[in-house]
């Protein structure tokens, strides 16, 4: 940990930043760093809900996703977990400890199912009419009347409510892991 002034380096990448101090990083090897991948979980659920009351569906639907897989990862990696699961929310969820998986598994199931099918780490790559196409696919346009917009806005809705769900259970394992 370096303070603010001493960051001048063009290459150094600032990744978060606590107690007035900035972690930084040259390559992306902190990523695997559990209190990193926590904090990068907490932003990316900000910025789905942000991404969502400005209408970016496919952004708030990446960013919902990511949250829970950052969370994961970080209570993974927590205990031990080696790298190695790629983008699969459910090989993630394998390798967290066995009291956040029977609490998923018990009380926000269906929740859980939601964010893993619907989530993929592509999303990120497509636009409105991708997303809708990718929904279409995956069966998530059934029953919505409304058109298009109502297609994309009811599922990331839905998207982000499911995601905040999993993830207040990643963090509440994070807590009684850290205290904070």
């Amino acid at each position: 940990m370096v303070s603010k002034d001493r960051v001048s380096d063009p290459g150094t990448m600032l990744l978060s930043k606590t107690d007035g101090e900035y972690h930084v990083a040259r390559d992306m090897a902190l990523s695997h760093k559990p209190q990193v991948l926590h904090l990068a979980s907490v932003e990316r659920i900000a910025a789905a809900r942000r991404a969502l009351r400005d209408n970016d569906y496919p952004l708030c639907m990446y960013l919902s996703g990511l949250a829970v897989e950052c969370i994961l990862q970080a209570v993974a990696f927590r205990t031990g977990a080696s790298p190695g699961a790629h983008h699969n929310l459910s090989i993630w969820l394998a390798k967290c400890p066995g009291a956040l998986r029977e609490s998923i598994r018990q009380n926000i199931s269906g929740d859980w199912n939601r964010v893993a099918a619907a989530w993929d780490n592509g999303i990120r790559y497509l636009s409105r009419d991708g997303l809708l196409g990718y929904l279409r696919a995956k069966g998530l346009s059934r029953g919505i009347s409304g058109g298009p917009e109502a297609v994309l806005r009811f599922n990331a809705k839905v998207m982000v409510s499911a995601a905040e769900s999993v993830h207040e259970r990643g963090v509440s394992q994070w807590v009684s892991f850290t205290g904070k």
